[in-house]
């Protein structure tokens, strides 16, 4: 869902070697390919076979597929971290409403996707955190990442006064961080973005107010 809304991505395609294009489209499709068929679910064998390369191709990219995986974190950290910061710029001033109207709008997309993928980091956690430390360590950094930015956001509304400051800014961040993840996983189970919709309207209607 995400690369769907980043059209910068293929304009810079346009001006880049087919190598690193064969390279950013593995990407792309492995990245579609997790998020709606998981990490297990999903074959190298399908990715080449959908990119239209060898197999063998592959690995003259990728050392193997957890080198794959990491590579894929990384870009779906980047593209997400784009994205936000994209909402975020073109949001309200006051933070608090700046963070809901983009987290609305992250909402918006997945209504629009007729398949409910969810976090890519909260998907793959569960399936190989443990199985792979590289991948963990990855995973890690982009959800620190993402909650700095929050954070920056939650600062500033406690400064203001529009934030409750009752509550640290690093542990309102982490409660932020859980609670989403929490409805994202929830939306796949029910096929429906009710559950990040009660999330959203329970954090900043009730819980995040001074």
């Amino acid at each position: 869902m995400i690369i769907e809304t980043t059209g910068h991505i293929f304009i810079l395609m346009e001006k880049i070697t087919p190598k690193i294009q064969i390279r950013i489209k593995l990407l792309q499709t492995g990245l579609r390919l997790f998020g709606k068929n998981g990490y297990n679910g999903t074959g190298i064998k399908e990715i080449v076979d959908e990119v239209g390369v060898p197999k063998g191709s592959f690995y003259n990219y990728f050392k193997s597929k957890e080198d794959f995986t990491v590579e894929i974190i990384g870009f779906y950290s980047d593209t997400l971290d784009v994205h936000w910061n994209e909402l975020l710029a073109k949001g309200p001033s006051e933070p608090l409403a700046a963070l809901r109207n983009s987290f609305e709008m992250i909402i918006s997309l997945h209504e629009q996707s007729e398949v409910k993928t969810g976090c890519l980091i909260g998907n793959l956690a569960a399936e190989i955190s443990e199985a792979s430390e590289l991948c963990r360590q990855k995973m890690r950094g982009a959800t620190i990442n993402w909650k700095k930015r929050i954070a920056g956001y939650i600062a500033r509304g406690q400064a203001m006064g529009t934030i409750r400051n009752d509550i640290s800014t690093r542990a309102l961040t982490e409660f932020i961080w859980n609670a989403w993840e929490g409805g994202l996983l929830n939306m796949k189970i029910q096929a429906s973005t009710t559950p990040v919709k009660e999330c959203v309207r329970l954090l900043f209607d009730f819980f995040l107010k001074p």
